[in-house]
């Protein structure tokens, strides 16, 4: 938890121009124990990460992870689709 922090204030060190071009959102760790996950944004070129930090629980190994989600592209239209996964459902 102490190197989320770290993270946290680094990024917030990184936007005190009058830009504030990485923003850091904390987010809900759901039922995963003592899990920390942060939302990380930067607002000039528009690239999204993931950060996550999860303990050792029993046989459970922890790790501290940054994954990279994309980046935000501007659309041309309202209700534009700009990016799409599909996954296949089973079978009736």
């Amino acid at each position: 938890m102490k190197i989320f922090y770290v993270i946290l204030i680094f990024l917030v060190s990184l936007s005190v121009s009058a830009e504030q071009r990485y923003q850091a959102v904390p987010l809900n760790p759901g039922y995963e124990f003592g899990t920390e996950k942060a939302f990380l944004l930067d607002t000039l070129a528009g690239h999204m990460w993931i950060w996550v930090e999860s303990p050792s629980v029993g046989d459970k190994v922890g790790g501290r992870y940054l994954i990279y989600q994309g980046q935000l592209h501007p659309g041309k239209t309202v209700g534009e689709v700009i990016h799409e996964q599909r996954w296949a459902g089973e079978s009736p």
